[in-house]
């Protein structure tokens, strides 16, 4: 199913826009309405905004579809049933238009100059596919918090030392949510797949083609706690995310993330030096868990293979 624009000023022939910021929601009726109007609050005006609803069972779909009929670059697709986190995420990402494209969670909220601080850099620096700010952490209720201190710049020269500072580092994956992304490289990748961690695969995915810029500014709000923070959920509730109908996390899940790096190596724009390179990165990487796996065992403590 398309995405549908409601505003009668809404019209097939209207120029492309610069920017497309996709909006996948689940049941997020409680913070939606401020998470678009952060997004009609942006200095730059050259925007789409795409909502994908995954099946909510609350007001999310008649929220979505008010703020569409009253603007003509708001455009609305529903999922009958929820399709897991994965679908909906890529589908608005897939629908882009805009040469750059931002996921925004619809419990998250943007600062007003969000997008043009972005394309500032992207347009002047055409090696940068990522380009994003600093996060605050807020409540339920959008009171703010402390300041996320856990996110990085990736600068490196070579393709395999971006692939290796992401892999090895990141772990609050601001930078998918915060985030502004050259289209084309997004569109280069195999986006999100059909398991935890592969958002962390997706961002080293991204740094094979070229570096992430961190800005010193505030420029993001993004909720924290259980309803809104995978670290914050049991693996259950994680697992059901992806799955919703699943009984049980499936096994094996970090090893499948392994394999996302080989593959995301494999299929990267890169020299076949580079892509040499990457994939003894990610051989060592593999190495270096499954012998801290080993350790785990040996010592009788439990461990992931990550």
């Amino acid at each position: 199913m398309p995405f549908i624009a409601s505003a009668p000023s809404a019209h097939k022939d209207t120029p492309a826009p610069l920017i497309s910021v996709g909006m996948p929601v689940f049941n997020a009726g409680q913070w939606l309405a401020q998470a678009i109007e952060s997004v009609q609050a942006q200095t730059r005006s050259d925007w789409e905004l795409l909502i994908s609803d995954n099946g909510s069972t609350d007001d999310t779909a008649s929220i979505a579809q008010h703020y569409a009929r009253a603007d003509g670059r708001i455009r609305c697709h529903r999922f009958h049933s929820n399709r897991g986190l994965t679908a909906n995420w890529n589908i608005v990402a897939r629908e882009a238009c805009g040469r750059y494209f931002k996921w925004l969670s619809g419990t998250d909220r943007m600062a007003p100059e969000l997008l043009a601080r972005g394309v500032a850099v992207l347009e002047a620096r055409p090696e940068v596919v990522l380009v994003f700010g600093r996060t605050r952490w807020i409540d339920e209720i959008g009171h703010p918090m402390s300041l996320c201190e856990l996110d990085f710049p990736v600068s490196d020269a070579r393709p395999c030392e971006r692939f290796l500072r992401q892999a090895a580092n990141l772990s609050v994956n601001n930078q998918i949510n915060a985030g502004l992304i050259r289209t084309q490289a997004l569109r280069r990748t195999r986006l999100l797949a059909d398991y935890p961690s592969s958002d962390l695969v997706l961002m080293a995915e991204l740094a094979l083609q070229g570096p992430f810029v961190l800005l010193p500014d505030e420029l993001f709000q993004r909720r924290a706690g259980r309803d809104f923070s995978t670290p914050d959920r049991t693996p259950l509730q994680i697992e059901r995310m992806y799955n919703p109908n699943a009984l049980r996390p499936r096994r094996g899940q970090p090893l499948r993330m392994h394999a996302g790096r080989f593959a995301a190596c494999w299929r990267a724009p890169i020299t076949a030096a580079d892509r040499f390179n990457a994939l003894t990165t990610a051989a060592h990487l593999s190495l270096a868990a499954l012998r801290r796996r080993a350790a785990s065992l040996l010592s009788g403590v439990q461990s992931p293979v990550v």
